[in-house]
């Protein structure tokens, strides 16, 4: 079924209040590019990514420059090949970063597409295993006091989450300990903690915080150093108590391979609208299956949850701040500390861009 027309826009997103995270700073919102696919029989498909604000015109220009060209006329359902031909023509200027953003919205589109077409949802169509994830509230909260942490915690067991992430990265270890610490002894042992450094450590700095958050019982400590010393990582898991997880700021296979081979990770946790799209998370995922691993999500809980249904080894899928819920129709129902995957045919949803349209760039 050949492709007859690709529409690239891009909007910025306001947050409701700014939050900040050690490696990204102070956020006031997110820019959205979305790609909408139209085949010869006016199936369509819509995809999309998220960055961080500024950054959305320079994806659109990656497809619209480089991408449609080979997707006009192309038969939308071989989405491996239409993948590696997006993939070798900015290979020389990507294998990463900005291009693996943009072939993410390119991606998603296509299985989007296809999943319309034959009326099935994505998950039953990349394998299907189970409809239900547990998630995990993503809170991004560096910059907020304890006692507002604190609150928002009782609001996300208030609505159902069993499982709440904190964000590390203070001034010093002792500050960030003292607020796991209340977190803790605030929501009892029965609801699951994390906790997300962003890359704030050195190697060095990185073990003694493993080692001493390891008296809170958190189920992991998320991205303790730069993304990508996978021999930093490997010592880290090897040599602290807590638990690791990474994965959210690599753009490759390749490199969730070296992460892997390296025996860095406990908790892998890949994000389709950095890493490539659909097509390359499934792979990673069962890379991990592979390794014995379990796999997670980062961002983009609405399209994630289709990827991770189809799983036998999904573990947890991030809630994050950056959410679309506002903007699509059939927002992702949680229930009981669990995402549900809808039964809609393709990604589940569709994009309301008349809601859309006062925060459109391009």
């Amino acid at each position: 079924m050949k492709i007859k027309n690709v529409k690239v826009s891009t909007y910025s997103i306001p947050l409701k209040e700014p939050v900040k995270a050690y490696a990204a700073g102070m956020m006031k919102g997110f820019d959205i590019i979305i790609v909408k696919i139209t085949d010869e029989d006016n199936n369509v498909g819509q995809g999309y990514t998220l960055t961080h604000v500024g950054f959305g015109q320079s994806i659109l220009r990656i497809i619209e420059d480089n991408y449609k060209s080979i997707l006009i006329n192309s038969d939308s359902s071989n989405i491996e090949y239409l993948w590696k031909k997006m993939w070798t023509k900015t290979h020389y200027v990507g294998r990463g970063g900005p291009v693996s953003f943009a072939i993410a919205a390119v991606d998603a589109s296509l299985w989007d597409l296809l999943g319309n077409r034959v009326k099935q949802p994505l998950w039953k169509l990349l394998g299907g295993y189970s409809p239900q994830v547990k998630v995990y509230a993503g809170n991004i909260d560096l910059n907020f006091s304890i006692e507002k942490i604190l609150d928002n915690a009782t609001i996300n067991i208030e609505q159902g989450y069993k499982a709440i992430k904190m964000r590390l990265g203070r001034e010093s270890l002792k500050e960030d300990i003292s607020r796991v610490e209340a977190m803790r002894k605030h929501i009892g042992d029965d609801i699951e903690l994390m906790a997300d450094a962003n890359e704030a450590w050195r190697v060095d700095q990185a073990l003694k915080a493993s080692n001493e958050l390891s008296n809170f019982n958190l189920t992991w400590l998320e991205e303790p150093i730069t993304p990508d010393d996978f021999r930093g990582y490997a010592y880290l898991k090897k040599n602290g108590i807590t638990p690791i997880a990474a994965g959210e700021n690599l753009h490759t296979l390749r490199e969730f391979q070296e992460l892997f081979s390296n025996d860095g990770v406990d908790f892998p946790e890949p994000d389709y609208t950095t890493c490539g799209g659909f097509t390359p998370f499934m792979k990673i995922a069962k890379l991990a299956e592979a390794y014995n691993l379990p796999v997670m999500s980062h961002g983009a809980h609405d399209a994630h949850i289709q990827l991770l249904a189809a799983c036998p080894n999904a573990a947890y899928m991030e809630i994050h701040a950056f959410g679309i819920e506002n903007y699509i129709t059939n927002p992702l129902v949680i229930k009981d500390g669990f995402g549900i995957a809808s039964d809609l045919p393709g990604i589940g949803f569709e994009f309301d861009f008349e809601k859309l349209a006062n925060a459109k760039i391009s």
